[in-house]
């Protein structure tokens, strides 16, 4: 799947992933919900789209008691 066949709320949390460094800093649903004028509930299914469909592009671990999400 490209990233011209995601829908607009992946594509915004996309380019938020790639905009920010969240693999030095913690994620924070609530924060990329707030940035991007979204609901949290909505961030989670992007999220969830993102790991699946662009699996090669995105990279969620667990560091030091936080998610860390990692796109290129």
């Amino acid at each position: 799947m490209a990233l011209s066949d995601l829908n607009t709320n992946d594509k915004k949390v996309y380019e938020y992933l790639k905009l920010y460094d969240f693999v030095e800093n913690p994620w924070s649903t609530k924060k990329a919900a707030k940035a991007l004028k979204m609901k949290e509930d909505d961030i989670y299914e992007s999220l969830s789209n993102l790991a699946e469909y662009m699996r090669n592009n995105i990279h969620i671990h667990y560091k030091d008691g936080s998610i860390r999400i990692g796109a290129n």
